[in-house]
């Protein structure tokens, strides 16, 4: 990927859910430094073409920057990206009428605002962004609840109004709302890894899978080193607990574990949410082929805020488990080599430009390198 496409842009991203409460789409955040002049829209959409799997969610383009923005829609196309509209741009003299343009040659163009004000998309579902303080009672089935504040909404929009998405989920009041179901592992992420281990999946696909549930692969590893531990020595990375117990060992604990896993499938856009940020911290900070390295740097982002699923203190949770200095550094002074891709996934999740942009430049983050691990993290989704 060129840098004249990537180096200009800032990128955030907000992850979309359907009613079973799986990703639906992924929204990129478009963004750039008010002196940019312009970017190359062809090229950026190519990127984006060859990038993304074509099993991946569908993918939404949030562009802030008008330049690009009206570019993007005099050549966007049906197969490709949806276009996100902010309010500012669907009121825009000459943002507007192009937009509308777009959408008649087949385009799908995603309106914001009230139903009311956005023009007729001729059936294609979630074509509105209706914000969070729209009353739910009035949300036809089909479309898009931008960033609800409360778990109910979220769940109401999805199961009596038949959403196609939800824009962003409200963690902070769905763990509020289910905090005991929130301390115990998925089933669903359970019955994977069993039916992958069944069908003699790779270590690494095994990993992937009992890392995806925060609180599965706390109580594996606080598990393993009370008893493989024992003869082995510490066991500070899943990989190696797999390996060392044996997976004859793992699937009979995890099965233990169904009797008291939780069903909430509204607690999976927390849990996955959480995985995703560590898969962006350990891109940020590429830690390329050594697995120990990366499994390392991935249990740091996975276990930054464990502390809200499980109820209790950080440092005492993470001092249950023999992980690295630099975890521990990292995670309870904010002093460790981790802190900045750690900060920096917060900020880009966040959909904070400016604190993106300020946080690259005073780690020394290239901005080409910071857009190309998060493609990659999300691209990664498709998997």
């Amino acid at each position: 990927m060129s840098a004249s496409v990537l180096d200009p842009l800032t990128l955030g991203y907000r992850l979309l859910w359907n009613r079973r409460r799986e990703l639906a789409g992924i929204e990129l955040l478009v963004d750039a430094a008010p002196a940019v002049a312009g970017v190359d829209a062809r090229h950026l959409l190519a990127t984006l073409a060859e990038l993304w799997p074509t099993r991946a969610p569908q993918l939404l383009l949030s562009v802030r920057h008008p330049i690009l923005l009206l570019d993007l829609l005099v050549h966007g196309r049906s197969e490709g990206p949806w276009i996100v509209l902010t309010p500012e741009a669907a009121a825009d003299s000459v943002l507007r009428p192009r937009a509308l343009q777009a959408q008649a040659r087949g385009l799908p163009v995603v309106w914001p605002g009230r139903l009311d004000a956005a023009p007729p998309q001729q059936g294609r579902p979630g074509l509105y962004h209706l914000e969070g303080h729209d009353a739910i009672g009035l949300l036809p089935p089909g479309q898009i609840l931008l960033a609800p504040e409360q778990h109910a909404q979220a769940a109401a929009a999805l199961d009596q109004r038949e959403a196609w998405a939800v824009a962003g989920w409200p963690v902070t009041s769905t763990l509020q709302a289910l905090a005991a179901a929130a301390r115990q592992p998925d089933r669903t992420a359970i019955s994977r890894l069993v039916r992958a281990i069944d069908a003699d999946a790779s270590w690494d696909r095994l990993e992937a899978l009992l890392c995806a549930d925060p609180v599965l692969c706390y109580r594996f590893l606080q598990h393993v080193n009370a008893t493989a531990g024992r003869q082995r020595g510490e066991i500070d990375t899943v990989q190696r607990g797999l390996q060392l117990w044996g997976l004859k060992h793992v699937q009979a604990w995890l099965l233990d574990q169904m009797v008291q896993a939780s069903g909430e499938a509204d607690l999976q856009p927390v849990r996955t949410g959480m995985a995703v940020r560590a898969s962006l911290v350990e891109h940020l900070l590429d830690p390329g082929d050594e697995e120990d390295l990366r499994s390392e740097v991935y249990l740091c982002g996975l276990y930054a805020q464990l502390d809200r699923l499980l109820g209790e203190p950080l440092a005492t949770l993470l001092g249950r488990l023999p992980l690295s200095q630099r975890i521990l550094q990292s995670l309870l002074e904010g002093t460790g080599p981790y802190v900045p891709a750690l900060q920096l996934a917060h900020v880009i999740e966040a959909g904070d430009a400016r604190g993106t942009r300020t946080l690259s430049e005073s780690y020394g983050y290239e901005p080409e390198d910071v857009n190309r691990a998060l493609l990659r993290t999300l691209a990664g989704l498709a998997n």
